[in-house]
């Protein structure tokens, strides 16, 4: 069977755990014998036509959708031109005709979709013209809200969010499956009208099974000591800010944080840091050294402002038998059993972070 799997981004280019996730379905895919060809974008900076790679006997499609910038670099944009490059996105007629030009010469049996942000929300009417077999994972609400994000306090639905919905409702329709990796997120998108004559499931993110290796190499925890590992953007929304306040409070306890990821935040989080030694920022890391500081932390702390479906960090450090502490809201708590293979906190709650902590390094002390 010939697949397409469309998402805004692929590797080598990262803005979350989607791009994770594609890599892994299509990686299963081709496990099974399917040919695979993925559709995705590139920054403005390549503007040079449409690639076609070989990749793990696959293909991949990468070319720059025309407008203000590319996806890769939107946090760039003022709140304006956002919306501006948000409203050149939903009618983006270019990649509409790129992307059909693809499938007219590719042909594929079925096509998954996952973050069509950036790539043009024309997509959807695009393979159902086709009449192509259509499969869409959501990944995050960004259906309902434009960023993507719904933050913890900040619910409340006005006039503009309620019309991007409505819109986003009309240009998906109803793909023939819709896959969400939460039982949270499928139930946000039905509360709202959406896909009324799709098949609906939840279907846990594509990752790779535990490393064996990794979990045979596991350096043994030491005694009255705790290594703390953050993997992900360093973003306000992503929380970074918060748990390095939280911890700027805790005293009489040996711990270590390290921090592995960039972002916009970057800046203001080593400023928060600056009288902190115990926490260490890594900086971007490729798979190899991940996996070196996932065999170093005891625990992956988790510490988003903003409502997670099914985080690809708690899959990746599940894998290597990292637990996780994580807030309690969202697609989280289906993946986290408190006590079990982490912990729980309430969302932006430092205090309770910290007690947490605290009766970590008290059990620690014991060991």
């Amino acid at each position: 069977m010939k697949i397409c799997l469309i998402n805004n981004l692929y590797p080598p280019y990262h803005r979350g755990g989607a791009e994770i996730v594609v890599e892994n379905q299509a990686k299963e895919f081709l496990t099974q014998g399917h040919d695979v060809f993925v559709i995705t974008s590139k920054p403005v900076e390549h503007i040079a036509g449409t690639q076609n790679l070989a990749f793990l006997q696959s293909k991949i499609y990468r070319f720059y959708p025309l407008n203000i910038i590319s996806y890769y670099h939107l946090n760039k944009l003022s709140f304006v031109f956002r919306v501006l490059w948000r409203l050149l996105d939903i009618f983006n007629w270019q990649a509409y005709f790129k992307i059909k030009k693809i499938f007219k010469q590719e042909k594929p049996d079925i096509v998954y979709g996952h973050n069509l942000t950036g790539l043009g929300l024309l997509i959807p009417r695009l393979i159902k013209k086709l009449r192509i077999k259509y499969i869409q994972t959501m990944h995050d609400v960004v259906g309902v809200r434009p960023s993507g994000l719904l933050i913890f306090g900040k619910e409340k639905e006005i006039f503009l969010i309620k019309l991007w919905s409505s819109l986003n409702r009309w240009l998906y329709d109803s793909p023939d499956e819709v896959h969400f990796p939460s039982a949270w997120l499928k139930n946000f998108y039905a509360a709202r009208g959406f896909f009324k004559n799709s098949g609906k499931k939840v279907l846990r993110n594509f990752a790779l099974p535990p490393d064996e290796n990794l979990l045979a190499n596991k350096k043994p925890k030491l005694q009255g000591e705790i290594n703390f590992l953050y993997l992900g953007q360093i973003e306000e929304h992503k929380g970074i800010l918060f748990l390095i306040q939280a911890l700027n409070t805790l005293y009489l306890i040996h711990y270590t944080l390290c921090v592995v990821g960039t972002g916009y935040a970057l800046l203001q989080a080593k400023q928060l840091a600056v009288n902190n030694p115990r926490i260490k920022f890594i900086g971007w890391q490729p798979k190899e050294k991940i996996q070196e500081y996932l065999r170093w932390a005891d625990y992956t702390i988790l510490s988003s402002l903003c409502y997670e479906n099914s985080p690809a960090v708690i899959f990746e450090s599940l894998s290597a038998g990292v637990p996780v502490i994580a807030p309690n809201f969202g697609g989280i708590p289906e993946l986290i059993q408190d006590g079990t293979n982490g912990y729980l906190f309430r969302p932006g709650d430092g205090k309770e972070l910290i007690s947490i902590i605290k009766n970590i390094y008290e059990k620690s002390k014991n060991t």
